[in-house]
């Protein structure tokens, strides 16, 4: 595997630009992927789903893991279309790296916010050029966790200053829920039965919209090992890697998605 640190894809963002590209031991013709990090869209950046492109890559695909712009720098919706623009990077190999990958469908994936944001991208590129969705412990209706969580969690998001601006008519174009058609791409949604950070009905959720519009997904659960999305392995840390079930799923669906 062979990383490249720091490629813009929007370059007059800075470091919130940036992504890291992470090529298979043979990049000529291997699947490309974009993967996009969490932290409630306000914290870390692209290595914190490191562990995941170095899989991906590891297993013989080309992976471009993407920063974004935070809330503190800029509300909802900056930070998806940021990752709107990585795709597009990535599908038209703006570096020259990415020029022997068979960029003709990406692969996204996401962890936590990530896997908002890997829906949002997914589920809003054309069709055409989607091979696939993974959503990690990703919410995908706002609304619902607002009424969980109290409209003030919310007002960084969409940028607002007053509790009542919350209101799930104001979150509507930023839930995945809502976007799912029949031709959407393929979803695996991968959630911990514990965790407590984003419950898994978020998961569920998305996946009861994909079928009542007639497309494929499925949601792979596990019992993790916290109270949060208890994805990680304690005993790796830089970068941190999946634990043994979400890294497995994740893996078993990205090579049904090649053989479709």
């Amino acid at each position: 595997m062979t990383r490249l640190d720091d490629l813009p894809y929007a370059p007059e963002h800075g470091f919130r630009g940036l992504g890291d590209l992470y090529l298979p031991a043979r990049p000529e013709g291997a699947p490309a992927a974009l993967v996009i990090h969490g932290g409630g869209w306000n914290a870390m950046d692209k290595q914190g789903l490191a562990g995941v492109a170095a899989l991906l890559a590891e297993h013989g695909w080309g992976a471009y893991a993407i920063n974004y712009r935070l809330l503190d720098q800029a509300p909802w919706p900056a930070c998806g279309d940021d990752c709107l623009r990585g795709a597009q990077f990535l599908l038209e190999a703006g570096h020259a790296a990415m020029r022997p990958l068979d960029r003709s469908r990406l692969f996204v994936v996401g962890a936590s916010a990530g896997g908002h944001l890997a829906l949002m991208t997914g589920l809003r590129l054309p069709p055409a050029r989607v091979r696939a969705i993974v959503s990690i412990a990703g919410p995908t209706d706002l609304a619902l966790r607002m009424k969980a969580l109290g409209p003030e969690r919310y007002r960084k998001f969409l940028g607002v200053e007053r509790d009542e601006e919350v209101t799930p008519e104001a979150l509507r174009p930023a839930c995945p829920v809502h976007l799912a058609r029949p031709d959407s791409p393929p979803l695996l949604c991968i959630h911990s039965t514990c965790d407590e950070l984003v419950p898994p009905e978020q998961s569920e959720a998305m996946a009861a919209a994909y079928r009542r519009a007639g497309a494929e997904a499925e949601v792979f659960l596990f019992k993790g090992n916290d109270k949060l999305h208890g994805i990680w392995d304690p005993a790796t840390s830089n970068p941190r890697r999946l634990t043994p079930e979400p890294a497995g799923a994740l893996l078993a669906f990205a090579e049904r998605m090649l053989a479709d």
